[in-house]
């Protein structure tokens, strides 16, 4: 299993501490970041970092260490969208009008009995 070294994680510390955008979060205790994982990794707090212009700047410093780039592949890799044309269906207004509801059967066998009225 991968481990970060912490030379990295202290430079992700500081990454994290110049994309923050509350000056007090509650959820990371004013770090900026939650917790570290068992690979030497840090978890963003999601309320108080601007997660892109972090992911931008950690892109950038993986690209600068040789030794990064073949962990943090994926990050580089480009996700194709695919793009399906939509049929729109003319819609008639014949097909928007309600139909008339069918008359309920009224007919109920047994009495009915309202409120409090006995058992004959």
């Amino acid at each position: 299993m991968y481990r970060l070294d912490e030379k990295h994680l202290i430079a992700a510390q500081e990454i994290a501490d110049r994309n923050r955008r509350k000056k007090r979060c509650d959820n990371c205790y004013d770090r900026g970041w939650i917790g570290i994982t068992e690979q030497n990794m840090l978890v963003l707090c999601t309320r108080c970092i601007d997660m892109d212009k972090a992911m931008d700047e950690w892109k950038q410093y993986v690209v600068n260490h040789e030794d990064l780039k073949e962990h943090f592949a994926e990050l580089f890799e480009e996700k194709e969208v695919e793009e399906t044309p939509t049929e729109v269906e003319k819609v008639h207004t014949h097909d928007l009008k309600r139909t008339v509801p069918t008359a309920k059967p009224n007919f109920v066998p047994g009495q009915k009995r309202t409120g409090r009225a006995k058992k004959i």
